[in-house]
């Protein structure tokens, strides 16, 4: 008889390597498995690789600027950066783009990047560059109506056009001359894009020509270029640029002068830059920033309010801001103006709406000023566009005290030098930033103008109970801040989500607060933070992407006071709105008639729920601005929970690697047992064998199915970027897999064993066997019927659950909520019902001891007994983990996962005794016989049809010898 175990002595026993070689499929599944858990997909080809053009640089472009040779010593190396711009505005290339439908709004931008730039022999001051062009199409995902906060984050989603550019548009690789002179770039290069059919690659040849102006001030702020094809035959049509250069060489501030002579209105109390983290240049440097704009409520009767007059068929209501160049208290800046908020790497030029400027800061002041020149004479051709008319002042501050009503760090004006009876005059314009964190503002201060109305909201001051054995969270720490899913009931029980999160306490950042350590000031000296009273705290929150007023949502500013006796969180919120006016230019009101309740659930509390409260408005409803009730739920995790569930799932992953070590342990033991009792082989049941195999089998299928898959859901990957967690899940998957290997070989010899005995024997078996498979094949395809029906019957709705954070340290931060208008998937009804089958594993071989009554011993105690245990711990620590942690965090579970087999209390109890039940059986009938628990006078009945059967079987052989 073949067994497992090797012997150097016989033949018959072979290896695990020619087990191997007798099994190539899983020696190959072993490969892929493995390879599955440490490949990582990457990209094999680099689309910013250099393509050396496939035309002469001589015939088009030697007569623009001469080819010279190279200068080899190294101080002929130039700046690269004197040449770039990553802000542009171009027209035609539609070719490069027949896959993408244009629509209004759509930012066209192009990046110029060289490469290398090098001087050349003689004294021309010629320099050989190297560069890559890329052009883009960045799509707007939504405009905006309303001012206020982050404006619902709206993102420029840039769009892929030829996969060949990471900005997702054509990349041009050119080479050819500078020269510094004339400050005239020609360059030659190639690209390759898809055919209109989006079936091929084509080629094409360009010839790229840039105008540099040698003027190093604002006034020489603008690049210009044409993209033309080499190819008199080709559809390419010519592409004209129009670029903000990104920094000139030895650029010279033109208009400081100008600047300090009108520097806007004294709006209040200001910081100075020695108060400014980084001072003024850390603050508006790597990033545009966005403005929300505000006008006067009379503009608009005669386009006096936009800096453009009639040039632009729209009032702007944002700007976005990019610093150039900054050098300590001075700037060069661009303005871009629109209808609509984004925040992208793409920065949306146009020179309609678009603004040069320059300036410095005024330490009397405390604030910057700076003059802004229009774009003009590009309406014919952006080749003839010129920075002129710098006739418009700018001013900017970071006032020292915020509010309610005024919550932005970084605030400014915008007007126009001329008379009122100038065409270029315009109304001025207040603008406030949205995306500035006010961390980089230690100094600021917090005035809380709305505590007569929380007080007699709120009742603060009054005495009340505290709850006695509850302790909720500290107004200092981060279990203050969450993401909560609001319902609308004016709007049909409407699901929306935001994120709340305080911005002072008392009179302290909230940040610094976290960062510096719980009541300790800037200067080291311990701060009350409590404003009120010990119980009360004083706070300010900011609620982002809520605005019920408006079609997109927004952000809510609220203030008022924290009980930490009884978690409740009482305040009055602000939100901006923008109101049409007469001649339908939209306007910016603050509106702060929100009552905003929240009860905070015990940080000891093992509810779901962390928090609940309401949002309602304390206007009439007859009233416009009036917004119905609104109920507030949020199921993120306190941070004591974060802990404990990241010190949970490190046991988990420690459980099941153990539990699939104790099966391999368990499979060793059955080998080594069936070696001992050969004779008892035959009495296995190849259904629990196959059932058990096929436990093992399936998931590393699964797993071994997601190599191939060409995009991850992010959603259903756990903790990807955890590679800790992912190096323990490699040597889950090898156990698994050895378990797998040692299972198949346990069905290879019981099969194998019912082929050699006697015929009779094998004939009893058999049939036994196939008693089996009549009771437990129905009994399987009944259980699946039945968790089919209950998965169809089961109505959709809507689910609120937590989403999952990509890495295991993200657990300390809120998470968001994700919404479910589905029911819950079939397969997973089905692997969950997988599992129930495999708990009862047992099944086949008690029906199948009790079918040939059989008084031997097939499996060894420590098979049945271990890996009963193994598959009814799982429920066990279900039970304790139930009680001790809340099913907020389910997706979480590693150990006992729901998605593999059926959790929850009743579930459990009854696998569990089930389990026990089947264990004890199969004990009891390896030690009294198969039909051990059968009443007396039935296992008669059978004994007796069993002889009857056996003299029937002789007479017949009788006959047939005869």
């Amino acid at each position: 008889m073949a067994t497992f175990w090797p012997s150097s002595s016989s033949s018959n026993h072979p290896s695990i390597f020619l087990y191997l070689q007798s099994y190539p499929s899983l020696f190959f599944l072993l490969f892929l498995t493995t390879s599955a858990t440490s490949l990582t997909v990457a990209s094999l080809v680099n689309p910013h690789s250099f393509i050396a053009p496939r035309i002469p640089y001589s015939d088009h472009c030697n007569h623009i600027v001469p080819e010279s040779p190279i200068d080899p010593s190294p101080s002929a190396v130039f700046s690269h950066a004197s040449l770039a711009f990553d802000v542009s505005f171009f027209s035609g290339g539609d070719l490069f783009f027949n896959r993408f439908q244009s629509q209004n709004g759509d930012v066209k931008s192009a990046r110029f990047r060289p490469k290398s730039i090098r001087k050349t022999l003689g004294d021309g001051k010629i320099y050989k560059v190297e560069a890559k062009l890329t052009l883009q199409i960045s799509k707007t995902s939504a405009s905006s109506s309303y001012y206020g906060g982050d404006f619902g984050q709206k993102k420029l989603q840039v769009m892929q056009i030829d996969g060949r550019s990471s900005w997702g548009g054509a990349s041009f690789d050119f080479y050819g001359f500078w020269s510094e002179s004339t400050g005239q770039v020609c360059m030659v290069g190639s690209t390759q894009v898809l055919s209109v059919e989006g079936t091929r690659l084509k080629i094409f040849d360009a010839r790229l020509m840039l105008n540099y102006s040698k003027e190093s001030n604002i006034y020489g702020s603008l690049v210009k270029g044409v993209l033309e094809s080499v190819d008199s035959l080709s559809e390419f049509k010519t592409v004209l640029i129009l670029g903000a250069r990104n920094t000139p060489l030895n650029y010279e501030y033109k208009l400081l002068e100008q600047s300090k002579l009108d520097c806007g209105v004294n709006g209040g109390e200001s910081l100075s830059l020695e108060n400014v983290l980084g001072g003024m240049c850390k603050v508006f440097e790597g990033r545009s920033h966005v403005f929300g704009l505000m006008y006067r409520n009379d503009c608009g009767v005669d386009h006096s309010c936009s800096p453009f007059g009639s040039d632009v068929e729209y009032t702007p209501g944002f700007t976005s801001m990019l610093s150039f160049l900054c050098d300590g208290e001075k700037m060069r800046m661009l303005l871009s103006f629109s209808n609509m908020s984004g925040y992208s790497s793409l920065f949306p030029f146009d020179p309609r709406t678009s603004l040069v400027a320059e300036g410095s800061w005024d330490v009397e002041r405390n604030r910057f000023c700076g003059v802004a020149c229009r774009i003009l004479n590009f309406s014919d051709s952006l080749s003839n566009a010129v920075v002129d008319d710098c006739s418009l002042r700018l001013s900017l501050r970071f006032p020292a005290i915020l509010s309610i009503k005024s919550m932005a760090p970084v605030v400014g004006e915008l007007w126009s030098a001329q008379a009122e009876s100038d065409p270029s005059y315009f109304r001025r314009i207040e603008f406030s930033s949205l995306n500035d964190q006010l961390w980089r503002f230690p100094s600021l201060r917090y005035e809380y103008t709305e505590s007569e109305r929380v007080g007699k909201l709120c009742g603060t001051g009054k005495s009340r109970p505290k709850r006695k054995g509850n302790h909720y969270p500290d107004a200092q720490t981060s279990d203050m801040r969450f993401v909560m899913s609001v319902k609308y009931s004016g709007e049909g029980n409407v699901l929306r989500t935001a994120r709340a999160s305080p911005y002072f306490v008392g009179d302290r950042l909230y940040r610094d607060l976290l960062v510096r350590g719980q009541g300790v000031g800037l200067t080291g000296i311990p701060m009350n933070v409590n404003s009120v009273t010990k119980s009360f705290t004083n706070i300010t929150y900011r609620i982002r992407s809520l605005n019920p007023n408006s079609e997109s949502r927004g952000d809510i500013y609220a203030e008022g006071t924290y009980d930490r006796d009884t978690g409740e969180l009482c305040m009055v919120g602000c939100q901006s709105v923008r109101l049409k006016n007469t001649v339908a230019i939209q306007n910016e009101t603050v509106d702060c008639s929100l009552a905003i309740k929240i009860n905070f659930s015990p940080i000891d509390s093992r509810s779901d729920d962390r928090l609940k409260g309401t949002i309602k408005s304390t206007r009439e409803k007859t009233d416009p601005l009036y917004v119905g009730r609104m109920e507030v739920l949020s199921r993120s995790i306190y941070v004591h929970q974060a802990k404990e569930s990241v010190w949970r799932m490190d046991l988990e992953v420690a459980m099941v690697l153990v539990s699939n070590t104790l099966s391999c342990l368990f499979l060793g033991m059955q080998l080594y047992h069936m070696k001992q009792h050969q004779e008892a082989l035959p009495f296995i049941s190849v259904a629990m064998l196959i059932l058990i195999t096929l436990g093992h089998m399936i998931p590393l299928l699964l797993n071994f199915e997601e190599l191939f898959k060409g995009s991850h859901n992010q959603q259903n990957l756990f903790f990807e970027n955890d590679r800790w967690l992912e190096a323990k899940e490699i040597v889950v998957r090898i156990v698994t897999l050895i378990a797998f290997l040692l299972e198949c070989r346990l069905l290879q010899l019981a099969w194998t064993a019912r082929k050699t005995g006697d015929h009779h024997h094998r004939e009893d078996v058999w049939k036994a066997e196939k008693k089996v498979s009549y009771v437990c094949l129905p009994l399987y395809i009944t259980g699946g019927l039945i968790a089919w029906l209950v998965n169809r019957n089961r109505t959709p709705k809507r689910i609120v659950y937590i989403g999952k954070p990509q890495a295991r340290n993200l657990l300390y931060r809120p998470v968001n909520l994700k919404r479910s208008f589905q029911r819950p998937p079939l397969w997973k009804d089905l692997k969950s019902y997988g599992g129930l089958m495999l708990d009862a594993f047992l099944l086949p071989q008690i029906l199948f001891n009790g079918f040939s009554n059989s008084d031997l011993k097939p499996l060894a105690a420590l098979f049945y007994v271990g890996n009963s245990f193994v598959r009814l711990l799982p429920h066990a620590y279900d039970l304790y983990r139930s009680h001790s942690y809340g099913k907020i965090l389910d997706w979480s579970f590693i150990y006992a996962n729901h998605k593999m087999d059926y959790y929850s209390t009743a579930w459990d109890i009854i696998i569990l005794c089930i389990g026990f039940l089947f264990a004890f059986l199969i004990f009891l009938q390896q030690r009294f016989g198969g039909r051990c628990f059968i009443p007396k006078r039935f296992r008669e009945y059978v004994g007796y049809e069993k002889v009857v059967e056996l003299q029937q079987a002789g007479e017949q052989h009788n006959t047939n010898d005869s």
